[in-house]
């Protein structure tokens, strides 16, 4: 009478299946990885276009309005953000004396309009409001970009997951550098809205 021993080519098989399954894995994450990068990096050379594009856009609007500060959210000044969305606020400001500018000669700041009885302010306090922006509140910034006397900047906003309904009134000023004062001020407003299925 001969025992054979098979535990040891099952042994062998679950080895040579594992491997084999690992390898196999292995391979998916790394083209996962090179795809994901590839996406991302279209991604980013998009953004650079658009924002070439929202710059020359805000150049022409100048020829065409007065003012030295330029809100680009069309006729209603108004933005719609669901809960877990981004979106950004292409503001463009202009020398009031028409001199050339570098990315610091005019800076600009946004404030939250506290009156209302139902802005995001009294329904998720001050701190929560202020973190509806990535750009930071109620401290003047730079300007994103320039050319000749236009300068740029985009302000953005990251709308949180769980942020209840609500409306908020935002102030921007524009100042230059060296001065203490805004020479101009606007204004948009955010309106959270519920977010949806889709």
């Amino acid at each position: 009478m001969v025992k054979k021993n098979t535990s040891r080519g099952g042994a062998l098989e679950l080895s040579i299946g594992t491997i084999v399954v690992i390898v196999i894995g292995m391979s998916m994450l790394i083209l996962g990885l090179v795809l994901v990068r590839t996406i991302f990096s279209g991604a980013r050379g998009s953004v650079d276009t658009l924002n070439d594009q929202v710059m020359n856009e805000i150049v022409d609007l100048f020829g065409d309005e007065s003012g030295n500060l330029l809100i680009k959210l069309g006729s209603t000044n108004s933005v719609t953000v669901k809960p877990g969305d981004e979106f950004n606020v292409a503001i463009g400001a202009q020398h009031p004396a028409g001199e050339s500018i570098t990315r610091n000669t005019i800076q600009y700041r946004i404030q939250l309009d506290e009156a209302g009885s139902d802005n995001c302010v009294r329904k998720i306090g001050k701190t929560g409001a202020e973190g509806l922006f990535a750009t930071p509140v109620n401290v003047w910034n730079d300007l994103g970009s320039f050319a000749g006397s236009t300068g740029a900047a985009l302000i953005q906003i990251k709308v949180p997951d769980g942020t209840p309904v609500c409306s908020q009134k935002v102030n921007v000023d524009v100042k230059l550098r060296e001065s203490a004062q805004p020479f101009e001020g606007d204004f948009f407003i955010l309106e959270v809205a519920k977010k949806g299925i889709l």
